[in-house]
């Protein structure tokens, strides 16, 4: 990698840390999305009220899960993907919020489960909060991601 491009990664996560606070560390990873139907989780049952009214949640896996320390966090996502030989697959690079509602490797979330197995994915987002951040034609993305 080039100087050039260190100094941009850095200016970029500058940028980001201003626009998102410092209080947290910055972490990189991947994620991917799953489809309806959400419920029932990990964290609430069948309970369709867990689903925030801008269906922009996800499940954790990994480290992240925490055996279930997670639900309920609330995080800030970024889409990073992006290479000089390969085209982005982010859409833009404003951050959204998400909550963590289940497990991405819960037995009751298959769809979820199934992604983080082949993708290895910290964060398994709603579809509606992958599209919000990625590309239509994307599988995964790289994302930036902190607990808010």
């Amino acid at each position: 990698m080039s100087s050039v491009q260190w100094l941009l990664i850095l200016l970029a996560s500058a940028v980001w840390m201003n626009v998102c606070g410092s209080r947290a560390i910055l972490d990189v990873g991947k994620a991917a999305y799953y489809s309806s139907p959400y419920t029932p989780t990990e964290c609430y049952g069948v309970d369709p009220s867990q689903l925030p009214p801008s269906n922009l949640f996800a499940a954790a896996g990994g480290n992240l899960w925490d055996d279930g320390a997670a639900c309920g966090r609330v995080y800030t996502v970024r889409c990073i993907s992006a290479s000089q030989s390969v085209p982005s697959n982010c859409a833009n690079d404003r951050p959204i919020r998400i909550k963590i509602i289940d497990s991405a490797l819960s037995s009751t979330s298959a769809a979820a489960a199934y992604k983080q197995s082949v993708t290895g994915a910290e964060l398994v987002l709603s579809e509606v909060a992958f599209k919000a951040i990625a590309k239509p034609f994307a599988a995964s993305i790289d994302i930036e991601f902190q607990e808010v």
